[in-house]
Formats: structure tokens, sequence, C-alpha cells
């Protein structure tokens, strides 16, 4: 029907991704949200809905990282289709009657759908957006998952306090299932990979260029992206399952007041970020360095969580901890923007969406543990705060530990040179060793 080589056709992608990932996050949120009226109907322990909330992760991994190879040859089209089918499937089961081993499967289930969602979507961005020009777009996208957890606050809330909390997850399938609709007839794939920049001579094209996953892995750059990830990945795994009930069972809000408040924590990231996004892009713009434009800036902002767990954990004010949980629920999700810029700059276009899905996935483990671990210490001081503060306490130290990690290792400069030096041509009939110049910031042609 379109053009996939209109300019504007670039931005009805990005606005696609981002409502894509706004649902990808409500249907996080909804266990948090929904916590306690299903603790209460279903007669869950503490240890129990910290069990629901890590089964989302069991094969959210092993999903993401094959999607993400399926995404070097398949059309990212076709798999975000599939994705979201998933996801608004799985969502129908739960509007009858519930037990416990029916909640865990269907997480599982959409654990499986969404491991490969923000991967994919920053790719299919990606293929759209030169390098310098990646900053405004990824944030775009990446906000539809702090606006998802935003409007899940209020709206699923008032489904689950006029109706019940089984109407929440109906009005989840609905919506996947007309996004699936519109992007079947809006979706496309962008060309700024089948159009790369002028090489020096004998040296490939990126999309023709490819690097050994064990050399990618070896990567400083790509090594410290990964560590920053998971700790992110700890506080987001957290954010959805038990921030609404610390809200609730640690602080004493109503319902409806936890709905509005998880809003608000979520909510006040999202200018946060977008300042942050436009402020990188402008100093990667002006020549400053990558290292310090997006390196610094991801390292740094989870250093600054970290400080924001742990002041939580102190003997402060409810309002003050809660200005905590704002910041770092916001500063803990900037890796989300950063290291997919970082990973997109140092891997080959070919390699792109694959490591991008490796990153994601490998991080995600972390969802495997924080939900669960949380909820033992909940349970063992039986759902009052200092359960809570726990955990925030030893939250706090690993991101403190990951930021100091992460300023060492990351340096996307000197990984680029190091990488495109050893960059091998990707053909099925002459496949040899070549070695390439840095071509500075060059641009494949695309959105300028």
């Amino acid at each position: 029907m379109f053009q996939s080589t209109r300019p504007w056709r670039a931005w009805v992608v990005v606005a696609m991704m981002f409502l894509f990932m706004l649902i990808n996050f409500a249907d996080k949120a909804v266990i948090g949200l929904a916590a306690v009226p299903m603790m209460h109907d279903l007669g869950l322990s503490p240890e129990q809905l910290g069990l629901v909330g890590s089964s989302f992760f069991v094969l959210f991994s092993v999903s993401g990282i094959l999607f993400g190879f399926a995404a070097n040859r398949i059309k990212t089209k076709w798999l975000l289709m599939l994705l979201s089918l998933v996801w608004a499937a799985v969502q129908f089961p739960l509007v009858g009657t519930v037990s416990f081993p029916l909640l865990i499967a269907c997480r599982i289930v959409l654990g499986a759908g969404e491991g490969p969602a923000f991967a994919l979507a920053i790719h299919a961005t990606y293929k759209w957006f030169g390098n310098s020009k990646r900053n405004i777009p990824t944030a775009i996208v990446q906000q539809g998952a702090n606006t998802g957890m935003l409007v899940a606050g209020p709206c699923l809330t008032w489904l689950m306090i006029h109706y019940d909390w089984h109407s929440a997850f109906l009005a989840l399938g609905i919506v996947g299932v007309i996004w699936t609709v519109l992007w079947l007839v809006f979706g496309a794939e962008g060309t700024v990979d089948e159009h790369p920049p002028e090489q020096v001579a004998d040296a490939p094209a990126p999309d023709t260029s490819r690097v050994p996953y064990r050399t990618l892995t070896a990567d400083r750059t790509l090594l410290g992206t990964f560590v920053l990830s998971f700790v992110g990945f700890l506080v987001l795994s957290l954010c959805f399952t038990w921030f609404p009930a610390y809200l609730r069972l640690g602080l004493g809000y109503s319902a409806t007041e936890a709905g509005w408040l998880f809003s608000v924590i979520v909510g006040a990231s999202i200018p946060a970020s977008l300042a942050m996004s436009w402020f990188s892009q402008y100093l990667f713009g002006k020549g400053v360095s990558s290292r310090i434009s997006r390196g610094y800036m991801a390292s740094g902002s989870i250093a600054v969580t970290g400080l924001a767990f742990l002041c939580t954990a102190a003997d402060v004010s409810a309002t003050t901890k809660i200005v905590c949980l704002t910041i770092g629920a916001g500063l803990g999700q900037l890796i989300f923007l950063f290291g997919p810029l970082m990973i997109g700059e140092v891997t080959p276009s070919r390699q792109r969406g694959a490591w991008l899905a490796i990153n994601n996935s490998v991080a995600t483990l972390a969802g495997l543990i924080a939900p669960a671990l949380m909820g033992r210490f909940v349970g063992a001081a039986h759902g009052r705060a200092i359960g809570f503060e726990h955990g925030f306490l030893i939250l706090g130290s690993i991101l403190l530990a990951a930021s100091v990690a992460a300023f060492w290792l990351i340096d996307p400069e000197k990984s680029m040179r190091r990488l495109r030096g050893l960059a091998v041509l990707d053909s099925a009939t002459d496949r040899k060793t070549v070695h390439v110049k840095t071509c500075g910031r060059d641009e494949p042609a695309g959105i300028n």
C-alpha cells in the first residue's frame, strides 16, 4: 500500500513501535496492579506472588534469543505480528476461573511472547534511521514502556475496582488484537541497512560484514552494556511486580491511591528520559564521544538509581520514599535507551538484531531472581514495609557496583575500531577476513 522509502513512513513505524511497547508493559504491570485482589481471591502467599512474577521470565530469554536470530533472516513485520497475537491470546484464559497453575502457565507463555519484543521493536526502528539520528526514535519507543505502566495504573485499577481483576486481562487481550490489525495495515520494513555509506577501498559494506559472536561476547563495551542492562532489569521486574504492592502493603495507600501513585512514579520519567535523549544526541552531534554522550550517561544514571534505592531503605517519610522510587524507576530504565544505541553503533547491521536480542534476553534473567527474592523478604516480614526495604537495600548496593564496572568498561569508539578491524565478509561463496578502516560518523541513507 505504501512505499517504504517515504520519509514520513519512518515515523509511522516509530508510532506503532511506541504503541507496541505500551501494550507490552501494560501486560507486565497488570500483575502488580492486581496483586492484592489476586492474593485474596486465589489465596496466594507473598512467596507465591513472587513466583508468578518470576515465572514470566522462564522462557523470556530463550525466546528472545531465538527470535533475535530469526530477525536476521525474517522481516520484523511478521515477527512482531506473531508476538502481538501471542500476547492477546494468553490474556483470555484469565478472564474466567483461574487457578495458581493456570496463572503461572499464562505468565510463562506471555513471557515467551514478550521476550523478543523490545529488541525487535528497536531493530525495526533502526532500519529507518542512521546512527546519529537514532536517539529520539529510540527514546520514543522506549517511552512506550513507561507510558504503558502510566496508562495501566489508573485505567486497569478503575476496571478492577468497578468490575474485577479479570476484566483487566480481558481489556489487554482486546487491545492486543486491535494493535495486530493496525500493524498489518501500516507496518513496513525500513531500508537504511540496504544503503550503506561509502567505504574505503577494499572494505565491505556494513550490511555484508560480520564479526564472530565469541568476539562480540568479549568486547568491553558490549559487556558493560550487558552489566547495566542486567541491573536495569532488576529494577524493572521489581517495578511492575512489587511497586504497587509496596504502595499498598508497605506504605498504607488505598487501591485507587496506589494506582495513581504508580502512574506518577513511572510517568515522571517520561519527560526526563526524552530530555536526556535529546541532550545525548545534541552532544553526539557536536562531536562529543559516544563514551561520554551515551556510556557515561547510562552508567551515571544507574549510579544515581542505586543511591535512590538506598535512600528508600532509610528511615524517611512516605513522601520521600515515593520520590526515591520515582527517581529509581525513571533513571534505572535509561539503559534501555542508551544500551541499544551503543549496540547499534558497535555491531555490524546484519548481526544487530541478534545481538540486541542476546543482550536483552540474557539480561532479563534478572527477572527470574528479583521478584521471587523480594517475595521472600516480604513474606519473612509478614507483608510489612521492612521486608520491601531490605530488598531495596540489596538492590541499591548491586546497582552502585554495576555502575562502577560500566564506567570502566564502556568505550564505543574503541570497540568500533577493534570490531571493524576483525570484520569478515558475509558471503555464501566467499567468506574471507578483511580489515576495515573506521569511517568516522558516516551515515547510511535514510532519515536525516
